[in-house]
């Protein structure tokens, strides 16, 4: 085979000019310490670094709204935290304004208060976050949820609804809490109820329960009512009922064909002695009711039912009427149904703390699950694309020793001629 000098002298060049781009490749590699510059260099390598790239970016976008619904969840347990230490003193105020010792001046001193703590009840169900978005107006967190009139009654204009986010590849929470399962709609408690005396009773009669907890009514309402005897005597009977709004739904315990029993057979009435009206139903009466003219339907009554579900605002707003309006048995029962009320309040506004601090908890153990898969997935990032620094370095001594011994060897060759030896 013959063999030109200009042929050996190209293919020295085109071998030294090869040598010198993998050397600058290499260089580039270790400068940047990136193993795949460009797609070219390993598409395998390149398609898998770009799925993991966006499958992280994913994660962290999941931290981040962890991290807004944390902050707004934060706030909104703060909130009720606030609103449960006012129900708490309107409470203490309560108490104090139905000690006998009080008069209708140091009431209304009370009264004042308890109004103070209600405005800011209100302020805290108003409550924004750093955005000014309200944080108990549910999904409709420009509008501001509560709204009280001149008579002091609030409504509600937000709505039932909660914002989710995602905080993980199959997890959403909720970051809005309802203004209306907060404040508006405080459940009555399972197997509570209370009593209270009726609007038109005459006597000086004030009634409380005895234990509010049972594990539920036999009938939606009792009412117990009072007779006096030929001795002169109070004594009391019974009725129940399945539908408080019919009048004529009413049936006596005791009676007979839908009567009334006899005054004369009925249980005599002792004040503050305890009276089960059903079992388990305990409630006892203190002072004396009217008896009327007329038998039991004539005479004073209180009724005994399931205890109400209302908004915090109602139970604080009678509240403060009562207080302004006076002394006497009036005051006395609401101020006993109030206390009823507000520690259902408080119960209430702890079970949606707690649900709060569910919210938080589970945020905080999505976010640990979603760093260790952030650094697991940096790491497989890195094996793709990361260069071995160890493997790099021997390469490039490599090659520029090649280098090196192909330019030297060229400045040998190039100097072969026949025309030297002519």
């Amino acid at each position: 085979m013959r063999v030109s000098t200009s042929h050996m002298q190209n293919t020295a060049v085109q071998n030294m000019t090869g040598q010198q781009g993998e050397i600058n490749d290499t260089q580039t590699q270790l400068s940047s310490g990136r193993r795949v510059l460009r797609p070219s260099d390993d598409p395998t390598s390149a398609a898998r670094t770009l799925d993991l790239k966006r499958a992280t970016e994913s994660v962290e976008r999941f931290n981040r709204n962890g991290d807004l619904a944390r902050t707004r969840l934060s706030m909104s347990e703060s909130a009720l935290e606030h609103a449960g230490n006012e129900l708490q003193r309107i409470r203490e105020l309560t108490v104090q304004a139905a000690n006998g010792s009080q008069d209708q001046r140091t009431r209304n001193y009370i009264a004042s208060e308890i109004e103070e703590r209600y405005k800011q009840l209100v302020e805290l169900g108003n409550s924004r976050d750093g955005n000014g978005e309200y944080l108990f107006s549910g999904s409709r967190t420009r509008t501001q949820p509560f709204n009280m009139g001149t008579d002091g009654h609030v409504t509600y204009h937000g709505d039932q609804n909660s914002r989710e986010v995602r905080i993980g590849p199959g997890r959403q929470i909720g970051v809005d809490h309802s203004g209306f399962d907060a404040f508006m709609k405080v459940p009555d408690g399972n197997g509570q109820y209370q009593a209270y005396q009726g609007e038109e009773n005459r006597g000086t009669g004030v009634v409380s329960v005895v234990d509010g907890k049972v594990r539920g009514l036999d009938a939606e309402q009792y009412r117990l009512r009072f007779a006096e005897d030929e001795d002169g005597n109070t004594r009391y009977a019974i009725q129940r009922t399945y539908n408080p709004e019919d009048e004529n739904a009413w049936e006596w315990v005791g009676g007979e064909n839908g009567e009334p029993p006899a005054v004369e057979d009925a249980p005599l009435y002792e004040p503050g002695a305890t009276i089960e009206v059903d079992d388990g139903v305990r409630v006892k009466i203190e002072g004396n009711p009217d008896p009327g003219q007329g038998g039991f339907e004539d005479g004073d009554h209180f009724t005994v039912t399931g205890s109400r579900s209302q908004s915090i605002f109602a139970t604080v707003n009678e509240l403060i009427g009562a207080l302004k309006e006076g002394e006497g048995p009036d005051f006395n029962n609401a101020a006993d149904r109030a206390l009823g009320d507000l520690d259902l309040a408080m119960e209430n506004t702890y079970r949606v703390r707690s649900e709060i601090g569910a919210r938080l908890s589970t945020l905080d153990s999505e976010k640990a699950s979603n760093e260790a898969a952030i650094i697991d997935l940096k790491q497989a990032t890195s094996d793709e694309r990361d260069l071995d620094y160890a493997e790099a370095t021997g390469r490039f001594n490599q090659e520029l020793t090649g280098l090196e011994a192909a330019q030297s060897t060229f400045g040998r060759v190039q100097n072969l001629s026949l025309f030297d030896y002519i």
